[in-house]
């Protein structure tokens, strides 16, 4: 009888227990000028761009201007790319 109630106990606590998402924020990076960029979806509409391992703060929707993460990503590295040409 008591392995039965441990049993019941044990199936009600995995049926009840749910997993978050861990890795939601999917993120997009690429190298310019020898300095890691990298975008990452935080799932609300907002991204998080970091370059050369900074924060350089949170983007919304309406500032990446339409284009995708991706887009952005390989912009700043050519940016940065350009610039250390100089």
């Amino acid at each position: 009888m008591k392995k039965v109630v441990l049993f019941l106990a044990l199936a009600a606590t995995v049926s009840f227990t749910s997993c978050s998402k861990d890795s939601d924020n999917e993120c997009k990076s690429c190298t310019g000028a020898d300095q890691k960029v990298e975008i990452c979806d935080n799932g609300d509409g907002t991204y998080d761009l970091t370059v050369g391992g900074e924060s350089n703060g949170t983007l919304n929707e309406s500032d990446l201007e339409g284009l995708s993460p991706q887009q952005v990503v390989d912009a700043t590295c050519q940016a940065l790319n350009l610039l250390s040409d100089f």
